[in-house]
C-alpha cells in the first residue's frame, strides 16, 4: 500500500512488560480504595479524598491508562496524571525518553457509596437530558404555532383586502395539535405579518424567475432546433448550387477544350514550317 515500515495490524496494543505494570497500577488502586473503605463512612469531611497513588516508576502506556482510568471511574473514583518532575524521573529509576506521569486518585464518596452516588449522577443526567430535550421540543413547538398564528392572520388580512387574490394566500396543511396548543396564548406582531409578507414576496419572486427560466430554456430549446434544421436546409440548398455551377463550368471546360482541338486540327493542315520554305526558294 505504498508503506514501507512493519504491519502491526496483528501486533497487540499492550506487551507484557505494560501489562505487568498495569496489574501493579491496580493493586495500588485498590489498596488505596480499601484504605478508603476503612475510614467513617458518615463522616464527611474525609472525602472527596485525593492521594498520588501510582508513581512514575510505574509507568502506563496510553492503552494501559485508559483501561486503568476505566476502571477507577467504574468504582466511582476518578483518575488524573500528570508529568513527573525531573527529581521524579530519577528516583523511578526508568530510563525511558518519552515522558514519565505521576497518577493520582481522588475517591468522592466512601466506597460503600459509591454505586448508589453514580446511580444518583447517571439519573440526574439522564432527568438533565430529558428536561432539555423537552425544552427543545416546547421551544420548536412554540415556533411552529407561532408561524401558524402569523400565516392565519396574514390569510386573513389578504382576504379582507382582495379576497379574489388567491395567488397570495399559502395553501393549508393538516396541522398536529398537542395539549400545549390549547392554553398557549400566541402573541403576533406587526413585524412578524411584515416578516412573513416579505417571505411571502421573495417565495413569489423565486417562483416567477424559476418559472421564466423554465420557460425561456423551453423556447431556446426550440428555436435552437428550428434555427439547426434552417442552417441544414441552407446547407442543402447551396451545397445543391454548388453542384450545379461545377457541373455548368466543367461542361464550359469541356466545350473549350473540343474547340482548342478543332481548331488546332484545322491549322495543321495548312501550317508550314520555315525550313520547308526556304528549300522551295532555292530550287
Amino acid at each position: 500500500d505504498g508503506f514501507d515500515g512493519p504491519d502491526r495490524r496483528g501486533w497487540a496494543d499492550k506487551s507484557e512488560a505494560a501489562l505487568r505494570r498495569e496489574r501493579t497500577a491496580d493493586r495500588k488502586f485498590d489498596e488505596f480504595l480499601s484504605k478508603c473503605s476503612s475510614l467513617d463512612a458518615n463522616d464527611k469531611s474525609i472525602f472527596p479524598l485525593t492521594e498520588e497513588v501510582v508513581d512514575a516508576s510505574t509507568h502506563l502506556t496510553e492503552a494501559c491508562w485508559k483501561t486503568f482510568r476505566k476502571r477507577v471511574e467504574n468504582k466511582g473514583c476518578k483518575a488524573k496524571r500528570r508529568e513527573a518532575t525531573f527529581a521524579e524521573r530519577l528516583d523511578s529509576g526508568d530510563k525511558r525518553k518519552g515522558k514519565l506521569y505521576v497518577i493520582s486518585i481522588t475517591c468522592t464518596v466512601h466506597p460503600s457509596k459509591a454505586k448508589e452516588d453514580k446511580e444518583k449522577k447517571e439519573a440526574a443526567a439522564a432527568a438533565k437530558k430529558k428536561k432539555t430535550e423537552e425544552a427543545a421540543a416546547r421551544k420548536a413547538r412554540l415556533a411552529a404555532l407561532h408561524k401558524e398564528k402569523v400565516s392565519e392572520m396574514y390569510a386573513k388580512i389578504i382576504g379582507e383586502h382582495d379576497e379574489s387574490d388567491n395567488q397570495h394566500k399559502t395553501p393549508g396543511k393538516a396541522k398536529a395539535t398537542t395539549t400545549m396548543d390549547s392554553f398557549v396564548n400566541v402573541k403576533v406582531k406587526s413585524a412578524d405579518l411584515l416578516q412573513h409578507a416579505m417571505t411571502v414576496h421573495s417565495q413569489r419572486q423565486n417562483e416567477i424567475r424559476l418559472a421564466n427560466q423554465s420557460e425561456e430554456r423551453k423556447l431556446m430549446s426550440e428555436l435552437m432546433k428550428k434555427h439547426e434544421e434552417e442552417k441544414q436546409e441552407l446547407r442543402r440548398k447551396m451545397k445543391t448550387n454548388e453542384e450545379k455551377l461545377i457541373a455548368s463550368a466543367k461542361a464550359d471546360h469541356e466545350e473549350v477544350k473540343r474547340k482548342i482541338e478543332v481548331a488546332c486540327a484545322d491549322k495543321a493542315k495548312n501550317f508550314v514550317t520555315p525550313s520547308a520554305s526556304a528549300k522551295k526558294q532555292k530550287k
